[in-house]
């Protein structure tokens, strides 16, 4: 999955930003900073946790905007599931080009 440049959220424009070395800095391979409306997301990590940490980034975002107050262990879960399926579709579509190629 390509990580976008920008999510909508709630009437939000939410932009995502890569930096160097987020995790040596932060101990984290991203962080939703709900004052500028970014994600952040560790430019040195590897493409899967990336993506990864986008959908858990967007959990933390939907959280921030919903008083969810949902535990951590909660947001890594659904981010973790939410990349999955995320990874899934993307399969899909491209096994759905292969068999029209055919």
């Amino acid at each position: 999955m390509r990580i976008p440049n920008s999510i909508q959220l709630g009437g939000h424009t939410i932009t995502i930003h890569f930096q160097a070395d987020l995790m040596t800095f932060s101990e984290a391979y991203g962080l939703f900073d709900p004052t500028s409306l970014r994600i952040i997301i560790d430019k040195d990590a590897d493409p899967s946790i990336q993506n990864e940490t986008f959908w858990h980034e967007v959990v933390e975002a939907i959280c921030f905007f919903t008083e969810a107050e949902l535990d951590h262990s909660k947001i890594q879960t659904f981010g973790v599931l939410l990349h999955q399926i995320s990874a899934s579709l993307g399969a899909d579509d491209e096994n759905r080009k292969k068999k029209k190629r055919r």
